[in-house]
């Protein structure tokens, strides 16, 4: 019973000793998770700039006008008269078929043409000097304009004219070939203006219209040029979601050729002394544009409402100031109030 009372102040010790523990490794760990807290960041000072902000589409030229033109018999190619890029005339001539083969009623359409043309020509001798009643010679005028009307398409079917001036941009036939009805034979385009056609975001097309100028690049002429935009859908297609726009380039020099690929670089907007901070920058939150500015050493959580975007970039309508530092890189890992270390600064925006 004596030791009683010395057992109970070594057992007291002995608690007193491991809670001074427990609170030092506490004490402890909450100074490293302190420390670990400290995030190390990029960051940049928001500044103002004059902006020229544009937009770059691709396409292929086209003429203004360009007729796409297909066989209608199924004959053989006789004679094929042009070359890819040759200039030609409305109603030339462009390839001729058989014009004695199955499918074409040349011969007999002309056989017919010809004997109504004689028939007339005497029937309206016949007339003039009174031998013939006015049906009659009505009648014969009746049979030569319909045999004429049926040798020429007879003809037309057979030889294959051109419908408007331009250039020879395609040509898919040799001599021999026989074709199919509905085959493509050539493609002829007008060239002393050329059009392109295509798609723009719903958000970028509110900012063309009709009028609006455009610069036309084609690498492969290396050479560019101006056009205008001439038609803006008045709504998306459903199936791609872009608005249709169509361009029309000056080309009376000849420096575009109809088929080029080009590029399209239109102006949507040009602004001054405005807030444009790298796109890279912003975060999504809850579906809020945000980013993280540096006040103090803490972070603090900026929403932003945000305008056009350009090359890796984005207009700041609110929400930065100039003068803000900014948080470029690091961001995904704070939280507002996070403590951050800045290590690096970002020299530019872009």
């Amino acid at each position: 019973m004596g030791m009683y009372p010395m057992a109970k102040n070594i057992i007291q010790s002995i608690v007193l000793i491991v809670m001074a523990a427990m609170t030092l490794s506490c004490s402890g760990e909450q100074v490293a998770e302190k420390v670990e807290r400290v995030t190390a960041v990029e960051c940049m000072i928001v500044g103002q700039s004059d902006e020229t902000i544009t937009r770059t589409f691709t396409g292929s030229l086209q003429g203004e006008q360009q007729a796409v033109i297909y066989a209608k018999i199924a004959e053989a190619v006789e004679k094929v008269n042009v070359k890819e890029g040759e200039s030609v005339k409305a109603g030339q001539v462009l390839l001729t078929l058989d014009k004695f083969g199955p499918s074409s009623q040349y011969q007999q359409a002309y056989s017919l043409y010809q004997n109504a043309e004689k028939n007339f020509k005497k029937m309206e001798y016949l007339y003039g000097e009174g031998a013939i009643s006015e049906s009659q010679y009505d009648a014969s005028q009746t049979e030569y304009t319909v045999s004429r009307a049926s040798f020429e398409a007879a003809r037309r079917l057979v030889e294959i004219e051109s419908p408007i001036d331009g250039i020879v941009t395609s040509l898919k036939v040799s001599n021999g070939d026989y074709l199919n009805p509905g085959q493509q034979l050539a493609t002829v385009a007008s060239t002393a203006k050329l059009r392109i056609k295509f798609g723009v975001n719903v958000a970028d097309a509110r900012y063309l219209s009709e009028g609006s100028a455009v610069t036309i690049v084609a690498d492969a002429a290396e050479t560019n040029g101006a056009g205008k935009v001439v038609s803006v859908a008045r709504s998306a297609d459903p199936a791609t979601r872009t608005v249709q726009i169509e361009v029309i380039i000056d080309n009376a020099d000849g420096r575009f050729k109809p088929g080029m690929f080009a590029r399209i670089i239109i102006v949507l907007d040009e602004v001054k002394s405005v807030v444009v901070i790298p796109r890279s920058a912003v975060m999504e939150l809850s579906e809020q544009a945000t980013v993280f500015t540096v006040v103090n050493g803490l972070a603090v959580q900026q929403a932003l409402a945000l305008g056009l975007e350009m090359d890796g970039r984005v207009v700041i309508q609110s929400g930065l100031a100039p003068g803000d530092t900014l948080i470029t890189l690091g961001q995904d890992y704070l939280e507002d109030g996070s403590r951050v270390n800045i290590t690096a600064w970002r020299k530019t925006d872009r």
